[in-house]
């Protein structure tokens, strides 16, 4: 997995990220065109939306092509 910068999220990461103290993961769901972005939340939470800039410390894990084409 590599990880990337918080201006480069996209549908379909993971992230980790802290939001008000709390460090949190989960998956982006849609990134709309005004930086607001749908997560799902892996702790049972219902999806919320967050604007990019509210979420600090982001680290993006995705996996590289070749990963892709082996787990196909």
């Amino acid at each position: 997995m590599n990880t990337s910068t918080a201006q480069d999220l996209r549908e379909g990461d993971i992230i980790e990220f802290s939001l008000k103290g709390d460090r949190r993961t989960a998956e982006i769901m849609l990134v709309t065109m005004d930086d607001v972005i749908l997560l799902d939340l892996f702790d049972g939470d219902r999806p919320a939306w967050a604007r990019r800039a509210t979420l600090q410390e982001v680290e993006v894990y995705r996996p590289e092509s070749a990963e892709i084409l082996v787990a196909a």
